[in-house]
């Protein structure tokens, strides 16, 4: 029966890692160019990321993980966390474990003191957000800052917790985003 659990980045198996790892370079070669060829971590650890697994003894079945960092935007600075690499490996698709993860990371970053939850999507997978609260925004991501920047393909999708999250919620909607990187 699979079990799912959250790790600290101190406490990920390895195990586990190697296969979230190996799924990221084929569903996702871009992310290893460059310096980042032979990248050896799904997150920076400096960022502290929390991962969530779907398990089967020692065989990883579905995978996300978060970090938490902080960006300004429209002046202001927010503590964010930012979600991502999201999978289900091709075998245990359509069995929930997905929804399960979305639904265990969603209720911790709604639960924490961040202002915002973050993630990054393909248009066609917007709905599966969107079923657990995540709002799609219409303003865009920007890499770089107002002077010079390169435009974001992926669809930004946000949850506001605290207070000033949901104050600022139309600053989101409405002003571009401007990221060094998507999660």
């Amino acid at each position: 029966m699979p079990i799912t659990r959250i790790y600290d980045q101190s406490d990920f198996p390895a195990i586990l890692k190697w296969q979230a790892l190996a799924f990221m370079r084929v569903e996702w070669p871009y992310i290893f160019e460059d310096d980042e060829l032979f990248l050896t971590e799904t997150y920076p650890p400096e960022l502290n990321p929390i991962h969530f697994v779907v398990t089967e003894g020692e065989t990883l079945m579905s995978y996300a993980a978060m970090v938490r960092t902080t960006l300004v935007h429209v002046g202001e600075t927010f503590r964010v966390y930012g979600f991502g690499n999201m999978f289900t490996f091709p075998p245990y698709r359509k069995e929930g474990h997905g929804h399960k993860l979305l639904g265990m990371a969603t209720e911790l970053i709604e639960t924490s003191d961040v202002d915002v939850g973050i993630l990054y999507c393909d248009e066609k997978v917007e709905s599966f957000y969107a079923a657990k609260g995540w709002i799609k925004m219409a303003s865009p991501t920007r890499f770089g800052d107002p002077a010079q920047y390169e435009d974001g393909e992926e669809q930004r999708m946000m949850v506001f917790v605290s207070e000033k999250g949901r104050r600022y919620r139309h600053a989101f909607e409405e002003q571009p985003l401007y990221v060094d990187w998507t999660w």
